[in-house]
């Protein structure tokens, strides 16, 4: 799969925060500032897993629609990688 260049720019970002929330630990940060932007980072990986996901179910039923296929099986594999990444 080919991935979008939003997602990796979105990936981008998150790692940004982390690598933020790092430095926030080395200098002594109050805990709800840290808390904070941790629940950014988690926001963020969520949003790019989900797009990711979206994108291959796309790929994925419309592959088993040009094959002859019903889409069901493409569908349960993403809802099962969605709950997986919860």
């Amino acid at each position: 799969m080919e991935y979008d260049v939003k997602i990796v720019n979105r990936l981008k970002r998150s790692n940004g925060q982390f690598q933020g929330v790092l430095k926030m630990i080395e200098e002594g940060q109050d805990c709800a500032s840290i808390v904070t932007q941790l629940s950014a980072v988690r926001a963020s990986i969520d949003r790019a897993t989900s797009l990711i996901v979206a994108g291959n179910l796309i790929k994925c039923v419309q592959e088993n629609i040009e094959e002859g296929t019903t889409g069901e099986e493409s569908v349960q594999q993403a809802i099962n990688l969605l709950m997986k990444s919860r």
